[in-house]
């Protein structure tokens, strides 16, 4: 298998899931597109595009040539992924990317500490801000009201 034959049929399942999951909003009409319009639209694109990337992935490295140098970072992501859909309700929006953040700038990537107190109050509170107050995109507090 190839890389791009791989990482192709990931697009596919995803879009497939994405469609799948789709099916709980209403998708309108042509003339009033509902909730569930532009998801399955986004969906059926990564389907196209996944299958386009396995229909001429064959020239790509094989998937065993990978070294797997970065495999730490995309483990302590995907973990940040995870953590981040588990309790960002519970603990709040600002609260959960203080974590999130901290943990990779300070413990991945060992960043200084005071640039990663920096970068981590600036992007969490700032994008609070930012959605929440400008945007108004309500978006979790969390049970503190944080």
């Amino acid at each position: 298998m190839t890389i791009d034959r791989v990482s192709g049929a990931v697009l596919v399942l995803v879009g497939l899931f994405v469609a799948w999951e789709r099916q709980v909003l209403p998708l309108g009409t042509a003339n009033r597109p509902g909730p569930g319009y532009v998801p399955l639209l986004l969906a059926l694109l990564l389907i196209v595009l996944g299958a386009i990337l396995i229909a001429r992935g064959k020239d790509s490295k094989n998937i065993r040539s990978i070294p797997w140098t970065e495999a730490p970072h995309a483990i302590a992501i995907l973990g940040c992924c995870v953590f981040v859909s588990l309790f960002m309700e519970t603990i709040g929006f600002r609260l959960t990317l203080l974590l999130v953040l901290g943990f990779l700038f300070g413990v991945m990537e060992r960043i200084k500490l005071w640039l990663t107190l920096l970068l981590t109050f600036g992007f969490s509170l700032g994008t609070f801000w930012l959605f929440d107050s400008l945007l108004r995109v309500p978006l979790p507090r969390g049970e503190w009201g944080f």
